[in-house]
């Protein structure tokens, strides 16, 4: 299928003006309202994808970014920190439907109104986001420094938040070939790890990290290790384990056994999981698993007279992108 655009926030005059006028009552039930809309798109990006939730968090950063052209003391601090927290969200979003240029700016542009807001936990949330976008580049080294800066501005304080910024320490650990120390932190990440699966993150930053996520990870990062045979376990106990609501992670999962049963010569296995995760990519328009996926297939194509396999190379044929 063709590509859709993606939509963005716009500077609208007539929500500039209606910012301009909100009575102080107006401004606290506003930032009420738009801060439980936060949690419902959370929620929606989990079920669906980004291009399902990614509208919804561009109408509300439009608001957002008007309202900071005018909102004062008292309620200055609660706008920006909303505001953060929907750029925030508004970063992961482009870079899961492939728009890194897009993900960086607004990854920026939460750090700026975290640091206005002096919103520690999101300006650690916004350095562990600027890691995994230097993970997609392989950076090592920047990997781990940007998880360790994430650390300290976090405090290092037991919780969801801790356990994702450790794993993804162990990715950058793992891009320069350190297997003993990377697994060693994804063990101390489970040990964090949330079992809140409401999807949601009312539980606050990284209560996507739950134990089964970790165990997607570390399939993850014994691929980057070039361990494939022991990558496979780790999935297929993610995929086993991860709740229903985390249907794009599941796509991922699917994805990541494919890679790494293709690696092991079981190309009918990679080829049905291969399949589980395009059609997690179509619904949900992920461009990373998409890419996951593609990735695989010229391992496959030499397998292409078994029929799992061919009905995989059908249906991505059919797929020109997401």
């Amino acid at each position: 299928m063709n590509p859709l655009a993606l939509p963005v926030p716009i500077e609208d005059p007539l929500v500039d003006r209606r910012m301009q006028r909100l009575s102080p009552s107006h401004t606290e039930e506003l930032l009420a309202h738009v801060g439980e809309q936060w949690h419902t798109l959370v929620r929606t990006d989990n079920l669906l994808g980004p291009r399902h939730a990614l509208g919804g968090v561009c109408t509300q950063l439009t608001i957002l970014t008007a309202l900071l052209r005018h909102v004062r003391s008292p309620f200055r601090d609660g706008s920006l920190r909303l505001a953060a927290k929907y750029a925030e969200s508004a970063a992961w979003l482009y870079e899961d439907a492939g728009d890194l240029t897009a993900s960086r700016l607004w990854t920026g542009r939460a750090m700026e109104w975290a640091l206005e807001a002096g919103d520690r936990p999101m300006v650690a949330w916004t350095l562990f986001r600027r890691s995994q976008q230097a993970q997609t580049a392989g950076n090592g080294a920047q990997v781990v420094s940007l998880a360790e800066a994430a650390c300290r501005e976090q405090g290092n304080v037991a919780g969801p938040m801790l356990a994702a910024i450790l794993q993804q320490q162990a990715h950058g650990l793992a891009l320069d070939g350190a297997e003993v120390e990377s697994h060693e932190l994804l063990d101390r990440a489970r040990e964090h790890a949330t079992t809140d699966d409401a999807g949601d993150a009312r539980s606050g930053h990284g209560a996507f990290c739950t134990p089964a996520y970790v165990e997607m990870q570390r399939g993850r990062i014994w691929l980057t290790l070039g361990r494939p045979e022991r990558a496979v376990g780790a999935f297929q106990s993610a995929i086993n384990d991860l709740s229903p609501t985390y249907q794009r992670d599941r796509g991922l999962a699917h994805a990541g056994l494919s890679i790494a049963l293709a690696a092991e010569h079981e190309p009918e296995a990679a080829a049905f999981a291969a399949v589980q995760a395009l059609t997690v990519a179509q619904d949900s328009g992920s461009t990373r698993i998409f890419s996951m996926v593609t990735s695989v297939a010229p391992q496959l194509a030499r397998h292409a007279h078994l029929e799992p396999v061919a009905q995989f190379l059908a249906e991505l044929d059919a797929t020109s992108a997401v």
